[in-house]
């Protein structure tokens, strides 16, 4: 699959926006907010809206995402497209998993806060099949996906700098971890994203295009954002994203060097290369020292995996990662298929009477037991069991097989496929170490990117259903 994101794509024409049909209910795209009923107008807005708030604000976000979702309601015709394609069957079968799961938890759970948890992680986890109504009105358009993508990004540095103290910047601030936005882990995967996003789809920056900005604006502006991003990556000190960061790079490296010769400005290649280099080289030289520490930390933990003591593991992040990994495997081991249902873990996690699953907080000057496992696979294990983790898995896998049969046909452009191919490969790494699927920040990602992905192959069937 992966050679289909470097493939050239045709020559072939296209029609211009002001050509195209109207009409996105019944399967071609409409041009931005152009003619069309107020539920489509709606609908578009709802979701520059939502894109633009996913990681600057709850509120709006959620009324963006409400207006998309009630308009797509009201505009979709063609329900029997949706019904037979296999995505949005296996889609379907998670929802329907997980509702009656969360359902039967709810009224099984002995307290309380154990079914309020069940209620509302299964509402967040039903939540990710709304980037079906968000794929509608991103139409498989390469310039709309692009804006939804800058929109996000946009969103994502107000919000970090909304967030930084600028009284107190100084020196000291670049030496430690960057948490009043979001968790330093969270803040480090947004940005390597950002970052990759940026590299990828550089070439809307560099060169001229539609709306008349200068482009010295344009490459002051990429320059700055890319800057910020990379500067964001070393400031979350999360070796988890580093090393999610590393190997997309290098993934991202390998597709541009393999579709070099189809590129409309092979220059742009060299001159990135060298600009992500030396920016990436100035920022480690800057930062040498608290980065060589955060490398360093975990090593001991580290020795004693390798040596089998799991027993002796110290407590450190690292070894907390160890301890919680060990003990999901054993709450696994005891309901291997159906889990033991959504939002359990920190329950579970607080009636373990293990201490060795308790972390020092400085903030309140003593130990708290973990709020999840830092594992994102580990916990649908444990919550969802072998059948929910095999139907999140299967729609991912079809997700990645639609992108890259888009690309493969050129209807996605190579641009894009290389960018989110990259950020697949980046998100299942990450998800590695931390758990966040269900918040709000990872869930509102999840459904853009999903979302723009799906946009391609549900304008693909809705072109093919009408002829």
């Amino acid at each position: 699959m992966l050679r289909e994101f470097h493939r050239k794509e045709p020559h072939r024409p296209h029609p211009r926006p002001d050509q195209e049909n109207d009409n996105l209910a019944h399967g071609t795209a409409s041009p931005l907010l152009e003619t069309g009923d107020w539920s489509r107008r709606v609908g578009l807005f709802g979701s520059y809206l939502f894109a633009g708030f996913a990681l600057l604000g709850i509120t709006p976000a959620t009324v963006g995402l409400v207006l998309l979702s009630l308009s797509f309601l009201i505009s979709f015709r063609n329900w029997r497209v949706l019904a037979r394609d296999p995505l949005i069957i296996i889609a379907l079968a998670f929802a329907l998993y997980v509702a009656l799961h969360s359902l039967l938890t709810y009224l099984t759970a002995p307290i309380d806060a154990q079914a309020k948890a069940a209620a509302d992680a299964g509402v967040d986890w039903v939540r990710l099949l709304l980037f079906i109504p968000f794929a509608f009105w991103a139409g498989g358009r390469p310039e709309r996906v692009r804006i939804l993508l800058l929109l996000g990004l946009a969103g994502f540095v107000v919000g970090a700098l909304r967030k930084v103290g600028w009284t107190p910047l100084d020196a000291q601030f670049f030496t430690q971890r960057f948490e009043a936005y979001l968790p330093a882990i969270a803040f480090g995967m947004f940005s390597g994203l950002a970052a990759l996003g940026l590299i990828a789809l550089r070439e809307r920056f560099w060169h001229p295009g539609p709306g008349g900005v200068p482009r010295w604006l344009r490459l002051v502006s990429w320059l700055a954002l890319l800057a910020f991003a990379l500067e964001g990556l070393m400031l979350s000190y999360s070796r988890t994203s580093w090393v999610a960061f590393a190997m997309a790079a290098a993934l991202l490296a390998y597709l541009e060097w393999r579709g070099h010769r189809a590129a409309a400005h092979p220059g742009t290649r060299i001159a990135a290369v060298l600009v992500v280099a030396i920016s990436l080289a100035l920022l480690i030289a800057l930062q040498h020292r608290q980065i060589a520490h955060r490398l360093e930390e975990g090593g001991e933990t580290i020795s004693k995996v390798l040596s089998g003591d799991f027993a002796d593991v110290p407590s450190d992040p690292s070894g907390l990662r160890v301890h919680a990994l060990h003990y999901a495997l054993d709450l696994w081991s005891q309901r291997p298929w159906l889990g033991w249902g959504a939002g359990s873990s920190r329950s579970l996690l607080m009636h373990s009477a293990r201490p060795d699953l308790m972390l020092y907080t400085e903030k309140l000057h003593k130990k708290v037991w973990l709020r999840h496992l830092h594992n994102t696979y580990a916990e649908i294990l444990v919550q969802l069991g072998i059948i929910g983790l095999a139907l999140l898995a299967a729609l991912l896998w079809l997700l990645a097989r639609a992108a890259a049969l888009a690309c493969r046909e050129g209807r996605m452009p190579g641009d894009l496929c290389r960018f989110f191919a990259v950020s697949l490969l980046f998100v299942l790494i990450w998800n590695l170490g931390d758990y966040r699927l269900v918040r709000h920040d990872y869930n509102f990602f999840f459904i853009i990117f999903a979302g723009t992905v799906y946009s391609y192959r549900l304008r693909f069937l809705l072109e093919e259903a009408h002829g």
